[in-house]
C-alpha cells in the first residue's frame, strides 16, 4: 500500500491519504503530476504531495473541478520536484559568454540550486548509499538553458545521473554513477515497445552568426553505422538533410553544437518499457537498457529519459520512455 503525503500551503504535513489516484512524470519533456484524493477535503495552492523517500511528488499548481449530479470531483496538478527545477533558468554571470563549474557533484549542485533560488527546497547531498561524492569535470552550460537540463546533461557528459527524493520536509538532491543493465532483461523481465529506425537524418546543415551570403554555414554528415564527420559517405536516396538554426554562432561554436545535434539524431530508436511487478528492476532517467525480444531477435540500446509512476487503489506501477 502506497501512503501519499499532503501539506499545507506552508509545507507543514496535515495528513496522508491511501485512497487516490496518481499520474507523476519526469524526464523528457513531462514533468508533471495529476491527482484525484477521494473524500471531502481539499488541498491547498502551492501545497505539497509526495511520497516520502520517493522521487514521487511535487507542487500543487491548478485544481480542475467537475459537478456531476451534485458530486464533486478534484483533480489536483503541479509540476513534479524536475519541473520545480525546470522552471529556473541557468544563466552566465554578468560579462560572461558561458556559465561553467568542476569540482565535486554535491558542491556543484548545490552552487547551481542556490544560484536560480531554489536551496530552502532542494539539499544537494553525496550519494545517500555511502558511495563516493562523483567529480564534476570542467562543464559548459548552454546558454540560458533550463536548470533541470541543464543538470542532467552535465551529470550524462560526466557518466552521471540525477537523482531526487523528498525526505525529512525536502528534496534531496545528488547525482551517482549511470546503471547500465544490458541484454540480459529480455522478454521474460520486461514488455517493450521498440521502434528501429534505419535510416535517420545524416546530413545536417548548421546555420550560424550573418545575414545571406554572410551567414556562417557548415556540413556535418554521418555514416551508415551512426559515425559523425565532417566527411560525407551517404548520398542520392539515402541521404536524408536537415537544416539546424543555430544564430548568432561564431564557426567553432556552430561546428560542436551541429555535431552534437548530428549524434543525437542517430539514437537507433524508441523504446517505451514495462516492467513487470516480480522483476526486482528499478530504472532512473539516465540508466542504459538493451532492450530484446527472444523471439524476433530485435535489439534496442537506448537511454532511459522518461520515468511515469501510476498509483491507484494503493497499487504503485512504472512505466518507462527510451530514446
Amino acid at each position: 500500500m502506497v501512503d501519499l503525503i499532503i501539506t499545507d500551503s506552508n509545507h507543514v504535513d496535515v495528513r496522508s491519504a491511501a485512497d487516490f489516484t496518481l499520474d507523476c512524470a519526469w524526464g523528457k519533456e513531462e514533468n508533471d503530476f495529476e491527482l484525484v484524493v477521494s473524500g471531502a477535503s481539499t488541498i491547498d495552492a502551492g501545497a505539497y504531495i509526495y511520497v516520502d523517500g520517493s522521487e514521487c511528488g511535487g507542487v500543487v499548481d491548478a485544481m480542475e473541478d467537475q459537478l456531476t449530479a451534485g458530486v464533486s470531483t478534484l483533480t489536483y496538478s503541479g509540476r513534479t520536484w524536475h519541473g520545480v527545477l525546470a522552471n529556473k533558468i541557468l544563466e552566465p554571470d554578468r560579462g560572461k559568454d558561458y556559465l561553467t563549474v568542476s569540482g565535486t557533484a554535491s558542491t556543484v549542485i548545490g552552487s547551481l540550486i542556490s544560484r536560480v533560488g531554489l536551496d530552502s527546497v532542494f539539499d544537494a547531498v553525496v550519494p545517500p548509499d555511502g558511495s563516493d561524492d562523483p567529480t564534476i569535470k570542467q562543464y559548459q552550460f548552454d546558454r540560458y538553458t533550463d536548470c533541470y537540463t541543464g543538470l542532467r546533461r552535465m551529470c550524462a557528459a560526466n557518466g552521471l545521473k540525477l537523482r531526487l527524493a523528498y525526505t525529512s520536509g525536502q528534496v534531496n538532491i545528488w547525482a551517482e554513477p549511470v546503471a547500465h543493465y544490458g541484454d540480459s532483461i529480455d522478454s521474460d523481465l520486461i514488455d517493450f515497445d521498440a521502434t528501429s529506425t534505419w535510416r535517420k537524418p545524416n546530413h545536417l546543415i548548421g546555420l550560424g552568426k550573418g545575414d545571406l551570403a554572410a551567414r556562417v554555414v557548415v556540413h556535418w554528415y554521418a555514416d551508415a553505422k551512426g559515425n559523425v564527420s565532417q566527411t560525407q559517405s551517404l548520398r542520392g536516396v539515402d541521404e536524408i538533410t536537415q537544416v539546424y538554426d543555430y544564430s548568432n554562432a561564431e564557426t567553432a561554436e556552430l561546428n560542436q553544437k551541429t555535431c552534437e545535434k548530428l549524434q543525437d539524431l542517430q539514437s537507433e530508436g524508441e523504446v517505451k518499457v514495462t516492467v513487470h511487478e516480480d522483476s526486482g528492476i528499478v530504472f532512473d532517467v539516465g540508466d542504459t537498457v538493451t532492450a530484446r525480444d527472444n523471439l524476433t531477435g530485435i535489439t534496442v540500446n537506448a537511454t532511459i529519459s522518461k520515468k511515469i509512476v501510476k498509483v491507484s487503489d494503493g497499487v504503485l506501477s512504472v512505466d518507462y520512455g527510451a530514446e
